[in-house]
């Protein structure tokens, strides 16, 4: 299964997967060991037949994942399917949070005392962090 907070993004059976963890990629396959794992911004990549013939990416940002009873769960804090990212509207997103993030900044530095900046600074950062992997995921280039 891959999940957002939001949304479940895939559950189904597969032969492999290539997980963007923190200290690089590893691979899961059926009969894998336990694990618990914190996921870095990347793609992760599904194998649905032992071939490779057929397979599914998703661009995800952090979270982590479990592989328990030769089942594999993915929960990231952001995730989309990559056949799926309109990079246009995309960089025009991250274009506003960029704006957005500027100005919180000004009125935290304004005003460091008042928390709520603080915390709607940090979850802007993450959301413009969030639009910058898709677009380097559209444009090909490595996630981190």
């Amino acid at each position: 299964m891959v999940a957002t907070p939001t949304r479940e993004l895939f559950s189904g059976e597969i032969a492999y997967a290539d997980v963007p963890g923190s200290e690089g990629n590893y691979g899961v396959l059926s009969g894998h060991e336990m694990l618990v794992a914190k996921n870095s911004p990347g793609v992760l990549t599904l194998w649905m037949d032992a071939a490779g013939n057929e397979k599914r990416r998703f661009a995800l940002y952090e979270g982590a994942t479990q592989v328990y009873a030769d089942r594999l769960t993915v929960l990231a804090r952001f995730g989309v399917d990559v056949d799926n990212i309109d990079a246009e509207a995309v960089r025009k997103k991250a274009d506003g949070m960029r704006e957005r993030v500027a100005e919180l900044e000004a009125k935290h530095a304004d005003d460091p005392e008042v928390e709520s900046y603080g915390a709607i600074l940090e979850t802007s950062r993450a959301r413009l962090a969030w639009y910058e992997t898709q677009l380097r995921v559209a444009e090909g280039a490595p996630a981190k």
